[in-house]
């Protein structure tokens, strides 16, 4: 149908850059190619992420060619981003291609950090890549859920506690949003059996 080539632009610090580049085939509208896993919005109200025609985030008409054209977005808080052609009901893949760097042989998690000068910051951790764990099971510490925080680094709670998941909902592909005390370090914690391991640490 049509092929895609996608350049990804890494940054140490804030979102990285996607280039989503029609390279070859059928000229497509830009109203029936969709770009999926991109949070464009913040907070995500989607829990897997956002699905958005071509024609929206380019600023052309929905009937025009993509024929050699070019895209650029910002993942956030996704594992995949996938190029996807739906002329009516039905979505076809058309590319997909992975933006996290995932090498935990268990999970892996993102987040984005919300400052604010006259609120509590906020965060947003989101699980991207690796095993489908229990909400009982995976907490983050570093999360005050009173202003300030007692201690100062604030207590670990389960993923369930800060959520609507129920203990043993599996929360792969889902995010949470809590507020932030006076920490600088946030950590995701799993326990498995009587041990307790860090699974990712984020510093603010």
């Amino acid at each position: 149908m049509a092929c895609f080539e996608v350049n990804h632009e890494e940054t140490e610090y804030g979102a990285d850059t996607l280039t989503i580049r029609h390279s070859e085939g059928q000229d497509l509208p830009a109203g029936e190619v969709y770009i999926a896993g991109i949070a464009f919005h913040w907070p995500p109200e989607r829990p897997r992420g956002f699905t958005y025609p071509w024609h929206k985030l380019d600023d052309v008409e929905a009937k025009a060619g993509i024929a050699g054209k070019s895209l650029r977005v910002q993942p956030a808080l996704v594992d995949t981003v996938r190029v996807l052609w739906r002329p009516e009901d039905e979505f076809t893949l058309l590319e997909e291609v992975s933006v996290s760097d995932c090498d935990s042989a268990v999970a892996c998690f993102e987040y984005i950090h919300e400052g604010a000068d006259d609120a509590l910051d906020r965060i947003t951790v989101r699980h991207v890549s690796g095993r489908d764990l229990a909400a009982k099971d995976v907490l983050l510490t570093g999360i005050a859920s009173e202003y300030p925080p007692d201690p100062e680094q604030g207590q670990p709670m389960t993923w369930h506690e800060l959520s609507e998941f129920e203990l043993t909902d599996g929360i792969a592909g889902h995010s949470i949003r809590v507020k932030l005390g006076f920490v600088n370090t946030v950590q995701v914690l799993w326990n498995h059996g009587t041990e307790q391991s860090v699974l990712d640490r984020f510093q603010l």
